[in-house]
């Protein structure tokens, strides 16, 4: 079911019914903007990082002396308060030419610039509306309607958040912020996947997100039991050696109880899914009560 089937049959997404079809502000993957035609254009050069950092960090007053410090991390010229009101200058033209009439608003107050985009059409946020509103579903237990909300909260990204620039350190934290929501989200999606009996996309799913989390002992505990379910217990098994090499090679330590309960679970062939409360409807976390 994508975005538009899960907002017209739920009254209670709010805000989100309204939205378009794909957002006009992206960060995901190159910054940019949804033209009329829907294709992604963006300014030029030091405009472009501009753009980003006043999405990054949109409804909220970024003062000139905190944007010189972030678009020039380094050394900055002598001239950087007056490449930083030209910058604003093309931004807003760029905004004019290209993005729909009022859905934007960069305005200058109090010594610094407000860039104001509603919730619905910045990725990012959207992004993490889609997500609230499908971990609250798995919570209340209706796992195809959180499967829903998860898939067009995970399909909106498109690559890396600011792909191609080389952003001031000051930003990691944000950046870490939504790149620990993207995995968050898409671990929440994998669960529902195993309560709804997809096994073969859940499976898919964990292997590339064990790429970059490859000491998650929650993804590798999901990949053990979509094997196992799968009727694949060799690879099951299999698994779970793979995890507690890993764990052990970089940690030091073996592997929680949880994975090893599963283990002795999927070796005696008597594995269901509410045996472990990471996967059970209500909990989100591994572990949690």
């Amino acid at each position: 079911m994508n975005a538009e089937t899960v907002l017209d049959t739920q009254p209670s997404a709010g805000p989100l019914r309204s939205s378009p079809a794909m957002p006009t502000y992206r960060l995901m993957g190159a910054p940019g903007v949804n033209d009329a035609n829907g294709h992604r254009v963006g300014p030029s050069g030091m405009t472009t990082t501009l753009m980003a950092v006043l999405l990054l960090r949109s409804h909220r007053v970024n003062d000139s002396d905190s944007l010189v410090a972030l678009l020039w991390p380094g050394a900055k010229p002598q001239s950087a308060r007056s490449n930083l009101r030209q910058y604003v200058s093309r931004l807003r033209r760029f905004l004019r030419d290209t993005a729909p009439a009022g859905s934007a608003i960069l305005s200058s107050t109090g010594g610094g610039y407000l860039l104001e985009v509603r919730r619905g059409e910045l990725d990012i946020t959207r992004f993490e509306d889609f997500a609230d509103l499908g971990r609250r579903a798995l919570e209340a237990g209706e796992i195809a309607l959180a499967r829903s909300y998860l898939e067009a909260a995970t399909d909106l990204w498109r690559g890396p958040l600011c792909q191609g620039l080389v952003l001031a350190p000051q930003l990691e934290t944000e950046i870490l912020y939504w790149e620990d929501l993207r995995v968050s989200a898409h671990q929440a999606l994998v669960k529902t996947r195993l309560h709804l009996g997809d096994y073969g996309r859940a499976i898919a799913e964990i292997r590339r997100l064990l790429v970059s989390n490859p000491l998650s002992e929650e993804l590798w505990g999901m990949l053990m039991l979509a094997f196992y379910r799968s009727y694949r217990r060799a690879e099951a098994l299999e698994t779970y050696r793979l995890a507690r090499r890993r764990v052990i090679q970089d940690l030091g330590v073996e592997p929680t109880v949880q994975l090893r309960r599963l283990n002795e679970h999927i070796l005696s062939g008597d594995c269901p899914l509410d045996t472990f409360a990471w996967l059970t409807p209500g909990t989100t976390r591994w572990g949690a009560p």
